[in-house]
């Protein structure tokens, strides 16, 4: 089986989400998955629309239930099933737009994951979430990638900040914050996940303003932080949520395919590509991908993704992984699924001396990696 690594998952229940977050934007969907009362609803649609997925999105539902260690177990069933050899989860700090802490407020939640990257080690390797607004988060992120295993950054800019340090849509301190974490993280070539489409989460702010989620969120932000940073580490994530539309001028798809092109550690995931999973759109979703995977410059840019478990409700990680190892080569599925990740992941094929200490940390010796880190990084 053709070894893989997912560069955007997530590991979350909802004790890491705050209640104000499903309360003031739930769509059908999250209002079911969010709610005790719903477990039956969702039974009765199973039974009597089947093909409709319900029975994934019960399943979702138990999986959100349960501590979080548990969810990390059932990822690590699936990505086994599925020939995913590592995996790493972003954090979503949610509190500043939900207006309120989660169950489990977001600090302990770093501390749960870190612990959690310990017990798998190579396998789950996290990205933590800055939110440039928040008091004290440039000393987080440092303390967690250097100390606590995470082995990069996670940005979210829908959530309500702009990611260009020059904006006037942000506040003085808040770029002042943008501008450390994108000078740490080229100094210390440290990658950065940025979500980059326009669906997903965003900020309570700009549920009635479409025209300013776009405006946050659109790929040519991030011209002005390429241009300045021009060795950052930068994953552009979802390849704007329509990779069919890479060839139209003005798409989002198109804009982020030039920044990959241009920028030499500018990447992008393709994960919660449903055009990819549903049947009446796999084939052109493949036939754009395929002619991608060969363009010299794009082709070597291009990482798997999936987003579990906000796409379980309809795919487990075997479901994601089954199509793009019918569609794509042997050779364009090992660039794609591992060969490019590493290359975004781990500069100069090398697992960081940060990881490696903080795994000594927890009594991890390297005879204890999994033998694709051995295979294939300089540890």
């Amino acid at each position: 089986m053709q070894p893989i690594i997912n560069v955007h998952s997530h590991l979350i229940n909802f004790d890491f989400f705050p209640d104000n977050y499903f309360r003031i934007r739930s769509p059908l969907k999250e209002w079911m998955l969010e709610h005790p009362a719903t477990h039956w609803i969702i039974r009765f649609i199973t039974f009597v629309i089947p093909g409709q997925a319900y029975d994934k999105m019960h399943e979702m539902q138990a999986i959100l239930r349960k501590n979080i260690d548990d969810v990390a177990g059932i990822l690590i069933a699936e990505m086994d099933t599925a020939g995913i050899v590592m995996s790493t989860p972003l954090m979503m700090d949610l509190e500043i737009p939900a207006s309120q802490k989660a169950e489990i407020p977001y600090p302990y939640q770093v501390i749960m994951v870190s612990e959690i990257a310990a017990r798998y080690p190579g396998r789950i390797m996290p990205f933590i979430m800055y939110d440039p607004r928040k008091s004290g988060a440039y000393k987080l992120i440092k303390r967690a990638v250097e100390e606590m295993g995470y082995l990069g950054v996670k940005l979210y800019p829908a959530l309500g900040y702009h990611p260009d340090p020059r904006s006037y849509y942000n506040n003085v301190e808040t770029n002042e914050e943008l501008e450390k974490i994108y000078d740490y993280c080229e100094q210390e070539q440290i990658p950065i996940t940025a979500h980059c489409s326009p669906g997903g989460s965003y900020s309570g702010e700009f549920l009635h303003n479409k025209d300013l989620i776009l405006q946050m969120t659109r790929p040519d932000n991030w011209e002005t932080v390429l241009s300045k940073h021009p060795k950052i580490r930068l994953n552009l994530s979802h390849f704007g949520n329509c990779l069919t539309e890479v060839y139209d001028p003005g798409s989002w798809a198109s804009a982020i395919a030039r920044l990959v092109a241009e920028y030499e550690n500018a990447y992008t995931d393709i994960a919660y590509q449903s055009k990819a999973l549903k049947k009446k759109t796999q084939e052109q979703y493949f036939s754009a991908l395929n002619r991608l995977a060969e363009d010299k410059d794009i082709g070597r840019k291009i990482i798997f993704g999936t987003d579990w478990p906000s796409t379980r409700h309809t795919w487990t990680e075997g479901d994601y992984v089954r199509p793009f190892a019918k569609y794509l080569s042997a050779e364009k599925l090992r660039r794609i699924g591992f060969d490019n990740p590493i290359n975004f992941l781990f500069p100069d094929r090398k697992l960081p001396r940060r990881i490696v200490d903080f795994y000594a940390s927890k009594n991890v010796a390297p005879d204890k990696y999994p033998s694709w880190t051995k295979d294939n990084l300089n540890i």
